[in-house]
């Protein structure tokens, strides 16, 4: 009886430790709305948040695609034309710098996860 309670045992063990190895997220979605006329940015929007993918920014009117240029935990950062795009992924806050023109944008961010 305990050779066969040892085995159920190591069987449930390692099932467990399969299961924590899966991703716990599939699928994430980060938008910012900031509804910035100066800056032509109504929202961006992030599926995929690593350096080198694509970020897509709305404006009124237009949509384009940008590469994101720098990414962590905490920021990430991208270049459209001649403005640079800073946002602060913890606050929301989206810092747009044109030329001499500086501007940080209180932005609200929502996320959605699978």
């Amino acid at each position: 009886m305990t050779q066969r309670r040892f085995i159920q045992m190591t069987l449930l063990f390692l099932c467990g430790i399969s299961l924590s190895a899966c991703p716990t997220e599939r699928f994430r979605h980060e938008t910012y709305k900031c509804n910035s006329s100066s800056f032509d940015i109504s929202e961006i929007i992030l599926n995929n948040t690593d350096a080198g993918d694509d970020a897509t920014i709305v404006g009124y009117g237009s949509e384009k695609k940008v590469e994101i240029l720098s990414s962590s935990r905490t920021s990430i950062g991208m270049i459209s034309g001649d403005v640079k795009i800073t946002i602060a992924r913890e606050t929301g806050k989206v810092t747009v710098k044109r030329g001499n023109h500086y501007a940080v944008l209180s932005c609200s961010k929502s996320v959605f996860t699978m």
